[in-house]
C-alpha cells in the first residue's frame, strides 16, 4: 500500500506540474493542445480507483487488471492525438461519468464486504473504518466544481492555485488512509467436519468465562480460533449460524456486561474511562458506539433510568 500510494501521488504529482508548466503559456489554452492536456488528466480517474481498489481489497491491483481500467482513457487520448476529433472530448466526459458512477457502486460493495470482514475478524475497528471515503468523495466534489469553474474564468494564477491545493488535500487523503487502514485477513478454507473439535462449545465457553480472552483490547478471530484450536472461518461460521452474531458483537458483549457489572457496583470509584479499557475497550468512543449498538439508547440515558445513585 506504501508503495502504491507513493506511486499515485507521485503520477498525480507529475499530472499537476505538467498543467503547471504548459498553461503559464496563454495561447495554450482553448486550442488542441489544451484539449490533448485535460484528457491526459483524465488518467488522474483510474490512478485513484487503483488506490481505493487495493486499499478495500489487498491484492486487487494486479498489472492486468491496472492496465484495463486505465486502458479506455489511453485510447482516447490516442485517437484525439492522432484526429483532433472534437466529439472525442465529449465522448470522454460522458465516459467518465458512467465510469465514476460504476467506480462508486463497486466501491460501495467493497466497502460493505470491508466492513464484514473487519466485524468478522477484529474485535476492536474503529481505528480501521473507511468513514474518510466520504470524506475524500466531498474533497471530489468540491474539486470538481472548483474545476468547473475553472473551466469558465481561467487563469494561470487561479490554476496554480487550484492545482497545488488539490495535489496537497490528495497527498493528506492518501497517506492518511494508508496509515489508517488495516488489510483483513485473506480468506482461508474450512475445516472439515471430520477434524473439527467436537468440544468447541465448551473450549469457548472456558477460554471465554474463566481465562477471560476478552480483556486484550486488540483481540483478533485469528487469536481465539488458535486458542480454540479451529480456524478463523469455521470459527467465524460458527459464531455465525450458532449464536448469530459476529465476533466483534460477540467478544464486545462479555465487555460490555463486565462494564455494567463494574458500574453496578456503589463503591467503585473508577471513571468511565478507566471501567471501559478494564474490560477490553480500547477507548471510551468504542464503549459508547457498542452501548448505543446494544441498548438501544446512549449510556447516559441508560445510567439515569439505572444507575441513578452512582455518580460514575
Amino acid at each position: 500500500m506504501q508503495r502504491l500510494t507513493g506511486c499515485v501521488i507521485l503520477y498525480w504529482g507529475f499530472l499537476e506540474i505538467k498543467d503547471l508548466i504548459f498553461y503559464a503559456e496563454p495561447t495554450i489554452r482553448d486550442n488542441y493542445v489544451s484539449n490533448l492536456l485535460i484528457l491526459v488528466d483524465m488518467t488522474a480517474i483510474p490512478a485513484g480507483c487503483f488506490f481505493v481498489f487495493e486499499l478495500l481489497s489487498e491484492g486487487w491491483c494486479t498489472l492486468r487488471r491496472a492496465t484495463l481500467l486505465a486502458l479506455p482513457f489511453i485510447f482516447f487520448t490516442l485517437h484525439y492525438a492522432f484526429t483532433g476529433a472534437n466529439y472525442v472530448i465529449d465522448a470522454t466526459f460522458i465516459f467518465t461519468w458512467l465510469y465514476c458512477a460504476g467506480f462508486t457502486i463497486y466501491m460501495a460493495i467493497l466497502v460493505r464486504r470491508y466492513n464484514r470482514l473487519l466485524a468478522e475478524n477484529y474485535s476492536n475497528i474503529e481505528l480501521v473504518p473507511v468513514q474518510w471515503l466520504k470524506v475524500v468523495a466531498v474533497v471530489l466534489a468540491v474539486c470538481l466544481a472548483v474545476w468547473t469553474t475553472s473551466c469558465y474564468f481561467s487563469s494561470w494564477l487561479w490554476d496554480s492555485v487550484y492545482q497545488l491545493t488539490l495535489m496537497t488535500l490528495w497527498i493528506v487523503a492518501l497517506s492518511y488512509a494508508t496509515r489508517r487502514q488495516i488489510p483483513p485477513p485473506n480468506e482461508e478454507k474450512p475445516l472439515s467436519d471430520s477434524i473439527l473439535n467436537d468440544n468447541l462449545q465448551q473450549t469457548l465457553q472456558k477460554i471465554m468465562t474463566e481465562d477471560r480472552i476478552w480483556l486484550r483490547p486488540h483481540l483478533t478471530l485469528a487469536d481465539l480460533a488458535l486458542q480454540v484450536g479451529t480456524n478463523r472461518t469455521y470459527l467465524s461460521n460458527y459464531l455465525n449460524k450458532t449464536h448469530s452474531t459476529t465476533f466483534y458483537d460477540y467478544i464486545n458483549s462479555y465487555r460490555l456486561e463486565a462494564a455494567l457489572e463494574q458500574l453496578k457496583d456503589p463503591n467503585n470509584s473508577a471513571t468511565l474511562i478507566e471501567i471501559a479499557e478494564s474490560c477490553g475497550f480500547n477507548s471510551l468512543s468504542t464503549f459508547r458506539r457498542v452501548f448505543q449498538r446494544a441498548k438501544g439508547c446512549s449510556f447516559t440515558e441508560y445510567r439515569r433510568k439505572n444507575f441513578s445513585n452512582n455518580p460514575h
